[in-house]
């Protein structure tokens, strides 16, 4: 569908010369006077308006602030008749695309309009990609639980503070650079870039010039112009510091320094780049020990522990795997075409009785694997790597909801089960569960299943 462009013009020569100049590619209307100007906005919702800043009843900047007050995506470019710089200035400011001096040539129009309506397209069709990118990377993958309800409402109270450094902690793959990812989109920074380094995954030697780039000659091999590092990639977004814990100690330094200033110099530079990104941080480790250990600076872990998010492992927050495997489920449909329905009950029960070492990064996985090798429908038990043949398992009440399954209930079942197919033998069980014998003992013991002292220990 052709766009649609509106004209408000006094001028009825000038309304007439460009509605026949433009009708050629696009649908035209036009406007004697502000009033009607507006009327016919409302019901047209046009792409563009080309609108006189010297109209008989109302200002053309007084029409053009009510255009962005209603519709705030539609492109205005004034017209006037004189170059008055302040009015233009003015106009821009107040969000017009561009402005045109009468008398205006045919070509410069059409080129103008063009440029305009190219720019609207590119600016609608990044919308809608920043909008995926921010549901993509909103709450998904993280869970419903009390515990993650609590951190996404402490992320919604700190997004804002782009200056402040966040750090989060926990388990490797409990979902730390996804939380990093959510307080980015929800943050003033979300239309910027968001650009990861892995602190680990790099060389202790290189850590510096990655980080903060290098200038001319600055080593043997350094390119003739210099290269930016990853502060500057993420001008105006979010720089994620995965694996902080394991940054060399000369690279915690500069690191510092830069948090404290908010700028820095590249490696054999001369000139201060300003930071303008927003700096969250992230380790599986525990820096309070590095810090003891003498391996990480104090002074540092204080400066980033200003905002501090401790992310729970899976095996703490139950009732969020079943949710989070299923959205995996969807989302492996869309990437191989396959379609996986439903989680059968007995699947459920081994899926909430799993330890999940590898949070849900596993789980993930685990979806990953059945997606490529099985050939979709419903997931059943033999499709878990954990799973073992022969335990015997009770099928949930028809009806029940994956996400509303009771995790103690289910749990004690399944214990239950493996301890009365080995006749007690902690062991055994344990081997059956994929677990340690010792989680399965305090599992037991929380649960209250009976006879905990009294069942036997394999002997090995």
């Amino acid at each position: 569908m052709s766009a649609t462009i509106v004209i408000i013009d006094d001028d009825p020569g000038i309304s007439k010369a460009f509605a026949l100049i433009l009708s050629e590619k696009y649908e035209v209307r036009t406007a004697a006077n502000g009033t009607d100007g507006l009327k016919l906005l409302q019901k047209t919702e046009p792409d563009l308006v080309l609108l006189d800043i010297g109209l008989p009843d109302m200002d053309g900047l007084e029409v053009l602030k009510l255009i962005k007050e209603t519709t705030p995506d539609t492109v205005v470019i004034m017209v006037t008749a004189y170059q008055e710089i302040r009015t233009v200035v003015d106009a821009v400011k107040m969000g017009a695309y561009d402005y045109l001096v009468k008398p205006v040539d045919g070509r410069g129009l059409q080129v103008t309009v063009a440029n305009a309506l190219e720019n609207r397209t590119l600016k609608n069709r990044l919308q809608v990609l920043q909008e995926s990118e921010r549901q993509r990377h909103g709450t998904m993958f993280m869970g419903n639980s009390r515990a993650m309800r609590q951190i996404m409402e402490m992320v919604d109270k700190i997004a804002p503070g782009i200056d402040t450094p966040v750090l989060i902690t926990g388990e490797t793959g409990s979902g730390k650079g996804v939380l990093a990812r959510h307080i980015h989109f929800a943050s003033p920074a979300a239309d910027g870039p968001f650009i990861t380094v892995n602190c680990g995954a790099i060389a202790s030697e290189l850590v510096e010039s990655e980080l903060f780039g290098y200038g001319r000659g600055a080593f043997t091999g350094a390119r003739a112009g210099g290269r930016m590092g990853r502060f500057e990639e993420a001008a105006g977004g979010t720089l994620f510091l995965d694996e902080i814990g394991v940054m060399p100690l000369a690279a915690q330094t500069k690191l510092l320094s830069v948090l404290e200033d908010r700028c820095f110099y590249r490696v054999g530079g001369n000139k201060k780049i300003k930071v303008t990104a927003r700096i969250i941080a992230a380790t599986n480790l525990d820096l309070e020990q590095a810090v003891a250990a003498g391996t990480f600076r104090q002074d540092l872990f204080f400066r980033l522990n200003v905002i501090s998010i401790a992310l729970p492992p899976l095996r703490e927050r139950p009732e969020d795997i079943i949710p989070i495997f299923e959205q995996f489920i969807t989302l492996f449909n869309k990437k191989t075409g396959k379609r996986f329905t439903t989680v059968s009950p007995e699947a459920k029960n081994l899926l909430l009785a799993y330890d999940w070492p590898g949070n849900v990064r596993e789980l993930r996985n685990i979806m990953e694997r059945i997606s490529l090798l099985e050939n979709g429908g419903e997931i059943l038990p033999h499709h878990l790597p954990f799973a073992r043949t022969g335990v015997p398992t009770q099928p949930q009440p028809a009806g029940s909801a994956s996400n509303t399954l009771d995790y103690e209930n289910s749990t004690k079942l399944i214990i239950e089960q493996a301890l009365e197919q080995t006749n007690g033998n902690i062991t055994r069980a344990a081997h059956i569960l994929n677990m340690a014998p010792h989680k399965l003992r305090y599992r037991m013991k929380k649960l209250k299943i009976g006879g905990v002292p009294k069942i036997p220990v394999a002997n090995n």
